[in-house]
Parts: structure tokens; sequence; C-alpha cells
């Protein structure tokens, strides 16, 4: 009896001591080696939801396939501001995923510099733009100082997170804190900031290096002027305005207060205003206890499109 309580206690010691860490740190045998294929896969899928979130009430929506399309091109010696903002928000996605699959532990072969399973393990994006540098390169002239540009935002983007190391009666007595990246999203507005303010240099001067030179690192740079938005591609790339919907909803942002204005007019085309029949599930109510009964409700909305 006494050997077998022994090497009970034993057992729960041990297996205490394996799962204690397991909340803060994934050990090696769980984690997985790098594959940029995932990495910029999940970076691509994140940015693109950022950037239709951001540019649904815009001339340029920033349709799927285009988004695609900026993302595979070679290096733009003469890019639009768009071609920046695709290039830009993609890369900052891609060093955010890697940093914080480096720091989850999900990754193996990256994380807390000083100890693999050090609880809990601080953010390091300037590790991850090494990384991301060696696969793709630092680039030249407008896409080398974009690039800078967002490595200096994601080192700016570092803030402290802190947890309790040793809780006393009413009150930590002992706090542990790390840097960590702010949510993808906080960044993403940044960026969004930056591609309104970018500034417009001429590629044909001769003085580019010392225009490199005096641009401050939170100001993107572009090359050219962008197309008519209003206008379909002739690749089919974007759509044009005919045919998109707008907003006049009061309540909702600006862009979205100001799209027929600059969706419709601006590029030529009246606002139609029609009634859409909608139908949805109402009423619900368990039949029985377990079974959902619903009526089918029907609703005409307003819906405003340019025409």
């Amino acid at each position: 009896m006494l050997f077998a309580i022994t090497l009970l206690l034993g057992v729960s010691s041990t297996f205490a001591g394996v799962m204690e860490p397991m909340g803060y740190y994934q050990y090696t045998q769980f984690q997985a080696p790098l594959s940029w294929e995932d990495i910029t896969e999940k970076g691509h899928q994140q940015a693109l939801e950022s950037c239709q979130r951001s540019f649904q009430w815009q001339r340029w929506n920033c349709p799927s396939q285009d988004f695609f399309k900026r993302n595979l091109k070679p290096e733009e010696t003469s890019p639009n501001r768009e071609d920046v903002y695709v290039a830009v928000i993609s890369m900052a996605a891609i060093v955010h995923t890697l940093t914080k699959d480096c720091a989850n532990g999900v990754i193996a072969g990256c994380g807390c510099t000083e100890n693999a399973l050090n609880v809990p393990c601080a953010h390091e994006p300037a590790k991850a733009l090494e990384q991301y540098e060696k696969r793709f390169g630092s680039g030249s002239g407008a896409t080398a100082h974009n690039r800078r540009v967002v490595g200096a935002l994601l080192q700016r983007s570092l803030e402290q997170e802190c947890r309790c190391k040793q809780p006393g009666p009413g009150k930590c007595l002992e706090e542990e804190c790390v840097a960590v990246l702010k949510p993808f999203e906080a960044i993403a507005q940044d960026i969004l900031q930056m591609y309104d303010d970018a500034i417009q240099l001429d590629s044909a001067s001769s003085n580019l290096k010392i225009m490199w030179e005096n641009i401050p690192l939170d100001s993107l740079v572009f090359m050219q002027d962008s197309p008519n938005y209003c206008e379909p591609d002739a690749q089919g790339l974007w759509k044009g305005t005919r045919g998109r919907q707008c907003s006049k909803d009061g309540s909702g942002s600006l862009e979205e207060r100001l799209s027929c204005q600059q969706l419709c007019r601006v590029c030529g085309y009246r606002v139609r205003s029609q009634h859409v029949r909608t139908e949805r599930r109402c009423n619900c109510k368990l039949v029985w206890g377990f079974r959902l009964q619903c009526q089918v409700c029907v609703q005409l909305e307003r819906q405003y499109s340019c025409y």
C-alpha cells in the first residue's frame, strides 16, 4: 500500500512538472519547422481581409484578384499608391504572424532569445524582420524605403504586457512584464493612415539618393499616379464603380456616409434607390424543449447603387 502511494505521488509530481508550463509555451516535440508557404499564406489572408474592410467604401475596394496580382509583381521601380499599400500591409501581416508564432512556440528554432522555455516569451519583430529579409531580400528604391518604414512601425508597436508572478492577499506582490506586438488591426490602421499621407516622388529626379536620406521612416512613398478606378480595368482586376452599392447610413463611418458621392456622382454616375425584399428567421422558440421553431419575417430594405 505504501509503495502504491509513493508511486502515485511520484507520477503526480512528474505529471505536474510537465504540465505546468504548457499554458505558456509549447515543448519542442509539438513545434513545427518554419514553413514560409504557411506563414505567407496566413499573412496574405490576414492582410487581404484587413484591406477589404478598410477600402469597402472606396473606389478601389481591394478586389481579391487584384490584391494577389499586385503581390506577385516583381519589384516595382515606379509603384502607385495602391501597389505600395498592398506590399506593406502584406509584409506587416507576414512579419506579425511570424513574430507571434515564434513567441507562442508554434515554430521550432525561434522564440525567446535566452531560453527556449522562457515563460512568458517576448515578441521580437526585429528577429522576424531578419528572417523576412533573408527570404525576400531588402529591396531597392521605394521598396527598400517602404520596408524600412514597416520595420520601424513594428518596433514602435511593441507594448508591455504584464502578469502577476507572485500573487498576494488582495494585491500582486511581483509582476512579470514582456514586450508584445499590438493586435494586427491596430497596426493596419497605422498603415492606412500612412497610405493616406504617402509622399509621391519623381522617379526621373537625379537626386533620388539625397531624397531617400531625407524621407522620415514614418512616411511611405510612391512614384506614379493611380489609374482611374471609376472605370473597369482592361484585365478585369477591378470592376469600376458602376453597379457598386453605396450607403446613406448616417450612423456609419465618414467614408460610408460619403460613399454615394464618391462612388457614384464623382465618377459621373447617378444614385439609384430601390427596396430589396429580404427574408429572415424570427420569433424563434423551443418546442418540446429541444426543437427550435421559427417564423419567416419579410423585411423591405432600401439600398443605393451607382448607375
